[in-house]
């Protein structure tokens, strides 16, 4: 799918959440926001976009949460490349 490695993509958000599990909730959605700027700076668009979707169908509450988060640093346009 999109030539996108999806035990990748779990790894990635399994790390940002177990290396945030003594924290608050907040901590967790810090983290894989954190991710999610990484790639989105590397222009890995269909990354982010291949992880919110995981985000999404996993935990809806840190989906909400994160996408909060990104409304608050990218602009409307560039928000909607990243949920569409």
């Amino acid at each position: 799918m999109y030539g996108i490695n999806l035990v990748e993509v779990a790894k990635i958000l399994g790390m940002a959440v177990s290396s945030n599990a003594l924290f608050s909730r907040n901590g967790v959605v810090h983290s894989i926001y954190q991710e999610i700027v990484k790639y989105a700076a590397q222009e890995d668009i269909t990354m982010v976009k291949v992880m919110m979707r995981t985000l999404a169908q996993q935990n809806e509450q840190a989906y909400e949460d994160v996408a909060k988060t990104l409304r608050e640093h990218f602009t409307e346009q560039e928000l909607q490349e990243i949920l569409r």
